[in-house]
């Protein structure tokens, strides 16, 4: 991993840690309505810190799918990159969903073709099924 990756990694494991006791403290203190008031604060700050956490997942996401793209031995085609994309930004995605992701992005794009491209990745274990008929990223081991 890259030094900027690292460091992201080590910030989202903070927040994770911080957010885990925020939960903690927050239990605690509306189990005794004498700190109602300290819950009220403490679910703020988890909120918070949640606005945080997302973007963070984001940019991680999608570093490992441009660090992914460079390491390829081919050069991506349009509508694979698009795909890979569209599942870093927005998480699992079924083949209709991505279908429209696609025909906006580039003005055209079929089924037939979005679910070859994806059988593909799927072959390169970039992509994974997912539940029902989601497809998503497969998580960087490296």
């Amino acid at each position: 991993m890259s030094g900027l990756e690292d460091e992201l990694k080590e910030l989202n494991e903070k927040l994770e840690l911080m957010m885990k006791r925020l939960d903690y403290m927050e239990t605690l203190m509306t189990q005794n309505n004498e700190y109602s008031e300290a819950a009220r604060v403490i679910g703020g700050l988890k909120m918070g810190t949640s606005l945080y956490t997302e973007p963070l997942k984001l940019v991680q996401r999608l570093m490992s799918v441009q660090k992914r793209l460079k390491r390829s031995e081919e050069p991506r085609d349009e509508i694979s990159r698009i795909i890979l994309n569209v599942m870093a930004i927005h998480g699992p995605q079924n083949v209709s969903s991505l279908t429209r992701e696609v025909q906006r992005e580039r003005g055209t794009g079929s089924r037939v073709t979005i679910r070859k491209k994806l059988l593909e990745l799927i072959d390169e274990g970039l992509v994974e099924k997912g539940e029902g008929h989601d497809y998503q990223l497969v998580e960087d081991s490296r």
